[in-house]
């Protein structure tokens, strides 16, 4: 078998997949939406995929569904470090790519958002984020390549009643 040009070839039913030329990526944000589609995706092209929730149960359901999910929850110093951790002893110390997808908005007038909801929104859209990238890039600097991608929303651009935290 030639795997030089493709990281997976399909021969009547089966898929073999050659390790050194798949890809591979961390998705924060998994549970549902772009995070899950991307996750199904992806591992339906051919990539190695490390998806990520923050909750047990979503955990569980991905896994259930042959997803290889991780439980990270972004806002936890600890998590992001285990999660890195745990994919660089699986994959033999290589990760192609980061997509930081977790995130949320929340609705309601700027003036009836307090300011302890802004900075748990802030500390995962942002700060989360940030950390992620932060442990992602030291392996990224180390095999000498590396690509982040992170997600955000129309509400970046056009503003919307009733979503001034955003």
């Amino acid at each position: 078998a030639d795997f030089r040009h493709a990281p997976f070839r399909y021969d009547g039913g089966c898929v073999y997949f050659h390790a050194a030329l798949m890809k591979s990526i961390l998705i924060t944000g998994c549970s549902s939406g772009i995070g899950y589609a991307t996750a199904k995706q992806l591992q339906q092209l051919g990539w190695r995929v490390f998806a990520s929730c923050r909750q047990p149960a979503d955990v569980a359901r991905l896994q259930a569904e042959g997803l290889e999910c991780l439980l990270l929850d972004v806002t936890d110093s600890a998590h992001i470090a285990a999660a890195l951790a745990h994919i660089e002893a699986a994959s033999g110390g290589t990760l192609d790519a980061l997509f930081c997808n977790a995130g949320y908005g929340q609705t309601g007038a700027v003036e009836d958002i307090p300011r302890p909801a802004l900075r748990e929104q802030y500390e995962t859209n942002v700060f989360g984020a940030w950390e992620c990238i932060v442990a992602a890039m030291r392996l990224f600097r180390r095999q000498g390549h590396g690509r982040v991608l992170v997600n955000s929303s129309i509400l970046g651009f056009a503003a919307m009643p009733w979503r001034g935290a955003y």
